[in-house]
């Protein structure tokens, strides 16, 4: 299992909560407002000092409240400790000392989050499906967060000589055959993630019940030409635009369903269910310290829907912190396989395994 104790300070509307969780199935029932993804959303700032709520990460605090702080016990005892202040400082902390990097964080305690705009990996940007991308690649790939940091550091400085800059700059020239090395690094990993990635999907697209479901993977520029080639031809193009058209930082991956772009073909409960399962998918190449977060199961989909995914976390064993409004439904959609059950009203929880 992954996380064994979760304790809550001052996110949200909960002032106090401590969670002893199963190593399976946990349920978290309340009604709207009450709490319950605010659990869920304390175990993901756990796990990457960030909300997938919001960009805005002020009203995390609870209000009257100067700090908020999430702690858990993890696999092996590990403790971990995030905090953070209302001028935006943060405090992170593994095994009682002090660390500065998130990325420490995500590879203690991975975690997957599966909510209504999830779908937005399918029907939103590119920005979305690129984060999708490099969470999985981070994950399996050491080397991968350090040529990441260099290659946006890389992306940076071009960028801003091209606001100032001519042709001929020979500074220009240096920082974008870094670029090219850095993206193609870059490119190399996802091409072999994706390769893998597609395999392991394959088997698990029958779940959603949509049939020809395929995934293409576009790095950002015509791969049959060299990048430095590509950024050297587009030089002119990117000089008036003042920004870089092509590299790691273009990337996506489209999702078809029989040759055509799922957002314009799915219903909106297919969406959910083929997003959702694009999600799942990903944590099936970690070990088991990773930690599913399901929030809001029962909108958008039929009970066939909900019964396959409920089969599948139980049938593999994996840590699921879920939310729901009827406990009774809850119950009948996990049966025996619910571990443990949390009531959250008006920010208090109780419950227990």
């Amino acid at each position: 299992m992954s996380l064994k104790r979760l304790d809550v300070t001052n996110i949200r509307n909960i002032e106090k909560a401590s969670l002893n969780l199963a190593p399976t199935i946990n349920v978290i029932v309340g009604e709207n407002g009450s709490g319950k993804t605010s659990l869920l959303e304390s175990a993901y700032f756990l796990g990457s000092a960030r909300t997938f709520r919001s960009t805005n990460a002020d009203p995390l605090i609870r209000r009257g409240a100067d700090v908020c702080r999430v702690s858990g016990v993890c696999e092996g005892a590990r403790e971990i400790a995030v905090s953070r202040d209302r001028s935006g400082t943060k405090k992170l902390s593994l095994s009682g000392n002090t660390i500065q990097r998130t990325s420490e964080l995500a590879a203690t305690l991975p975690i997957l989050v599966l909510e209504p705009q999830t779908v937005n990996l399918l029907i939103g940007g590119p920005e979305y499906r690129r984060r999708f991308l490099n969470w999985g690649v981070f994950h399996v790939e050491p080397s991968f967060r350090s040529i990441w940091e260099d290659a946006t550091r890389c992306l940076q400085q071009r960028n801003q000589l091209l606001k100032h800059s001519h042709a001929g700059d020979a500074e220009l020239e240096v920082w974008s055959k870094e670029l090219a090395r850095l993206s193609e690094l870059i490119h190399q990993f996802r091409t072999r993630y994706m390769k893998e990635y597609c395999g392991r999907f394959a088997r698990n697209s029958e779940l959603t019940g949509i049939s020809e479901v395929t995934l293409r993977y576009e790095p950002g520029w015509n791969t049959e030409s060299a990048l430095e080639e590509v950024l050297r031809n587009e030089l002119q193009n990117d000089l008036k635009r003042g920004f870089t058209n092509k590299g790691f930082h273009r990337a996506d991956v489209k999702i078809l369903v029989a040759g055509d772009d799922a957002a314009k073909t799915c219903s909106r409960g297919e969406l959910k269910m083929l997003s959702w399962m694009l999600v799942i998918t990903q944590g099936e190449d970690l070990d088991d310290n990773l930690v599913y977060l399901l929030d809001d199961l029962f909108s958008e989909l039929d009970s066939g829907h909900r019964a396959r995914i409920c089969e599948y976390f139980a049938d593999r064993e994996k840590q699921v912190l879920t939310t729901g409004i009827d406990s009774r439904a809850l119950l009948e959609c996990w049966g025996d396989r619910c571990k443990a059950m949390f009531h959250v009203k008006h920010g208090v929880v109780t419950g227990e395994i």
